[in-house]
């Protein structure tokens, strides 16, 4: 299988703030024209910080601690409106936005690369590229969680915020 090329408006991650935006390049005379990533680093971006809709089993992070027989609110398992475009099964983001709530332990790990590999699949599968995902708690700040995936060479941090 070839690999299908990569060719999308370059985001990255605002050092100050921490949020993503897109890029521009700068052509002259104070103007600028919308900077091309022809990388996977931009749909891995995407695919690891966007929140995808949480399954109907996943229980949403505030239901955690609500008293039993709680109502869940209305847009309580997020994620994007166009899901219901996809084809069957395909989702988009990942839900890594479920372990907000989550402990520092092994298993909140584990279900990080879970969810990890799950959001990065469809790139996989559409530019038959191998991404390897590693994830690994941050030593200089507890509850944080460091998801990394890997791919032609590239590196793409997402941070996860725990308990």
């Amino acid at each position: 299988m070839s690999a299908a090329s990569f060719s999308s408006m370059k985001l990255g991650i605002k050092p100050g703030p921490g949020v993503i935006d897109l890029f521009i390049d700068p052509v002259g005379n104070g103007r600028g024209r919308i900077a091309i990533d022809r990388t996977p680093a931009t749909p891995l971006l995407v695919a690891l910080c966007s929140d995808r809709r949480a399954a109907s089993d996943d229980v949403a992070p505030e239901m955690q601690t609500a008293p039993a027989g709680t109502q869940a609110p209305l847009f309580s398992r997020r994620g994007w409106v166009g899901d219901v475009l996809l084809e069957d099964g395909q989702r988009f983001g990942s839900r890594l936005w479920l372990l907000s709530r989550g402990r520092a332990s092994e298993a909140t790990r584990v279900a990080a690369l879970d969810y990890a590999n799950e959001a990065v699949a469809s790139i996989v599968d559409y530019h038959g590229i191998e991404v390897d995902i590693d994830a690994a708690w941050y030593d200089k700040k507890p509850g944080i969680l460091i998801i990394t995936a890997q791919a032609l060479g590239l590196s793409v941090n997402a941070p996860v915020t725990t308990l």
